[in-house]
């Protein structure tokens, strides 16, 4: 069976940040170092191919640290998924190489600016003969709403925290570990598409701003997956718009 991709990028740098610290890889793109978000949200639509793949960056680090991460392994991810496609390996395989390659390259870029506090979330779908993989590092989230049902694919790699603590958890795990300190331990998991299906990549703002609940019913009531970004966006602008906001929609037909 073939299945179709109706796809849409949409990244704000907020209301309350001065930089843009998130990035993304969509339709083989991603955004130059030196940003402030795009003005329009990207779309494309197309057969969904073995090895199309999708993902957000989340750069931390504050100064320009955060952007540098999110950039360098956006930037390093499109030399990366062309140079794999170019072996028979097994998708979890795939995923696994292509992460530890942009953890690498981040720890390199950290190590030219000479500092610790330099690192990136990444969340990433991958679409492989039927299936769609999920692929996370952090806390960027994958979501999917299929027949009403929404379904959080990712997991958040944070510290538990006690009950009732209403500060942000710290990452377990990010792009960005040096190897000799810790080796990095992506989240992934396998799953059949199906036709009707929606996914959501997303930065942590959105998420922060806006609930699961909320979230949903936006996804609920947009057909378009241009528009569904759009009103998420705005959504977060609405409720703060404390972090940048990068949101990846697409739908399967």
């Amino acid at each position: 069976m073939r299945f179709f991709i109706d796809a849409a990028c949409g990244c704000s740098i907020g209301k309350v940040r001065i930089n843009n610290e998130d990035n993304f890889f969509f339709d083989g793109k991603c955004l130059e170092l030196d940003n402030q978000g795009l003005r329009n949200t990207a779309c494309f639509s197309d057969i969904i191919k073995n090895g199309l793949c999708l993902a957000i960056f989340d750069g931390m680090g504050g100064e320009n640290f955060g952007e540098v991460a999110s950039f360098t392994a956006a930037r390093h991810m499109q030399t990366v998924t062309r140079s794999l496609s170019d072996y028979f390996v097994s998708e979890r395989r795939y995923l696994l190489k292509l992460t530890a390659q942009l953890n690498d390259a981040v720890v390199v870029a950290k190590k030219e600016l000479c500092t610790d506090r330099c690192g990136s979330t990444m969340v990433a779908l991958y679409f492989s003969s039927g299936y769609v993989y999920t692929c996370n590092i952090g806390d960027s989230r994958a979501y999917r709403l299929r027949d009403g049902e929404f379904l959080q694919l990712s997991v958040d790699h944070v510290e538990k925290r006690p009950e009732g603590e209403r500060k942000k958890a710290p990452l377990t795990q990010h792009l960005g570990i040096d190897p000799e300190d810790m080796q990095i331990e992506p989240y992934i998991a396998k799953r059949r598409v199906s036709k009707g299906d929606v996914y959501l990549l997303c930065s942590d703002g959105l998420t922060d701003m806006l609930s699961n609940f909320e979230i949903s019913d936006i996804m609920l009531t947009c057909e378009e997956p241009a528009d569904c970004v759009q009103k998420l966006i705005q959504s977060a602008l609405e409720h703060g718009g404390r972090d940048n906001i990068t949101v990846i929609v697409c739908r399967v037909n």
